[in-house]
């Protein structure tokens, strides 16, 4: 009995050890094939995006009544529809002088209650009904989205129109997001990071409304009201600076109808204030603004190229090959992975209405921050001087050419594409054209277009945090 019992237990011992050996073969096998890695080429190949793509064309329509025109792209896969809207000259930038913080807040109360609706009940109906309604505003423009199933198109169709034209604005939500809107201003200045982003929009802009806080001004919020927010409603937010983009399970001639039902009764002409132009001096010395911190912060500043121009492919390929938020962009590789000063530096090409930059964070101790702002303006500058390798060059290609099918994951984003479309005047092709355009980019055009952007006089530092110089004194005493 005992001989039997010690040969089960003897079994039961190999059984564990080759389950073991086998779990540990199949995780090689996993890590060999990438699969815990962020991959968008592995991701791409093992899915059903693989053959997928933007075979129907993007429509542009023109509504019967009020000639509103959309960008349509219809999928008919799923019986669920997504708006996105946006209304041109109407963001953060736009607000009146004393009032700093209208768009924001009137984001908020579009959906506090509107025609028969107070707020509760205004948001039964959304939830009952599984309708997604946002509005945001950015420093340029003021945004809408709604996300519906097909079913209930009118409902949905109705409950926007009368957040955008029958708004309650009663006092007592007024005054609640008001208090929601100062409280999240004060906490958000008390974050470094945060504190540094405005500081950095003050020091770059100056004067010019795009150096405005863009959580608005906490002294202003006390003086809003019902008629401001009405004020700047009807003024900025009309038919004619309005742009719109639909996908989803919906027909043109569907569509159509919606966009009549929508925005009915919105008024014709935008009235608000125009834009000055601005000009920024990316070559001024790098600034410092001295507070005591466990971690130093900081953001650089460049010049860009237009959305529209030869060069925008070629220096996002370059961005990316620098500070794109990958592992093995150059100053990643050196800063965290050879010398461990940072978790990451994060870099990107940026746009608003009246100026294109190159943009990009990072942070670090006090002690390593000198040592971190120096190796990103060495990259920057060998960037510049030496441009890429022609394996840096494939490698980073194919990344942004496998990463770009994600976009078919959510038809919120299609919408939300269409928009940027017509903003930037990308074309109704422009799905299907994307990677071509970054097919077609060589390894000449990319290191052109380093030495454009990519130099000494065009790279500005703002930093926050312990001094600097100090921290790096310690280090190179510490390093005695």
């Amino acid at each position: 009995m005992k001989t039997k019992f010690a040969l089960i237990l003897t079994l039961k011992k190999w059984l564990n050890v080759l389950l073991v050996m086998a779990f540990v073969y199949c995780a090689f096998m996993l890590l060999k094939t990438n699969v815990y890695r962020f991959n968008p080429q592995y991701l791409v190949e093992n899915s059903i995006l693989k053959n997928k793509n933007f075979s129907v064309e993007v429509k542009e329509i023109t509504s019967k009544n009020l000639k509103a025109k959309a960008y349509l792209y219809e999928e008919h896969s799923n019986p669920i529809v997504s708006m996105n809207f946006s209304f041109q000259h109407a963001g953060s930038a736009y607000d009146p002088e004393s009032l700093q913080g209208t768009s924001l807040l009137l984001s908020d109360m579009l959906t506090s209650g509107a025609g028969p609706y107070n707020l509760k009940a205004f948001h039964e109906i959304l939830e009952r009904k599984a309708i997604h309604l946002s509005f945001d505003a950015d420093v340029d423009d003021f945004s809408g989205s709604i996300l519906f199933i097909k079913k209930d198109i009118n409902e949905a169709a109705r409950l926007l129109n009368l957040a955008l034209t029958k708004p309650r604005f009663e006092t007592i939500e007024l005054q609640k997001s008001i208090t929601l809107r100062e409280t999240a201003f004060k906490r958000k200045m008390e974050r470094p990071k945060t504190f540094l982003y405005v500081e950095a929009l003050k020091k770059i802009y100056g004067t010019h409304p795009y150096g405005r806080n863009p959580y608005g001004n906490i002294n202003h919020y006390k003086k809003m009201t019902a008629v401001s927010l009405q004020r700047f409603l009807k003024t900025h937010l009309a038919l004619d600076n309005l742009i719109i983009g639909i996908s989803g399970d919906i027909t043109e001639s569907e569509a159509q109808k919606l966009l009549d039902e929508v925005f009915k009764n919105l008024p014709r002409r935008y009235t608000g204030k125009k834009l000055a132009d601005v000009t920024v001096d990316f070559s001024a010395p790098s600034e410092h603004i001295q507070k005591p911190s466990r971690q130093n912060a900081g953001m650089f500043f460049a010049a860009g190229p237009h959305r529209l121009d030869k060069d925008f492919y070629p220096a996002v390929i370059a961005m990316q090959i620098l500070a794109g938020g990958s592992l093995n962009s150059r100053i990643q590789q050196k800063a965290r992975e050879k010398e461990g000063l940072t978790y990451g530096v994060y870099g990107s090409l940026g746009h608003n209405d009246k100026i294109n930059f190159i943009s990009g964070e990072y942070s670090s101790t006090p002690e390593n921050f000198a040592r971190l702002q120096e190796i990103i303006a060495d990259e920057w500058q060998n960037l510049g001087s030496f441009g890429v390798s022609e394996a840096e060059f494939e490698q980073t290609k194919n990344y942004l050419l496998a990463a770009d099918a994600l976009r078919y994951a959510d038809i919120d984003n299609i919408s939300e594409t269409l928009v940027y479309m017509q903003k930037m005047n990308l074309g109704l092709d422009f799905l299907q054209k994307r990677n071509s355009y970054i097919q077609e980019v060589d390894l000449d055009a990319v290191n052109d277009a380093t030495q454009k952007y990519f130099t000494t006089n065009n790279l500005r530092f703002i930093t926050i945090g312990e001094n600097n110089e100090i921290g790096a004194q310690e280090k190179n005493e510490n390093d005695r």
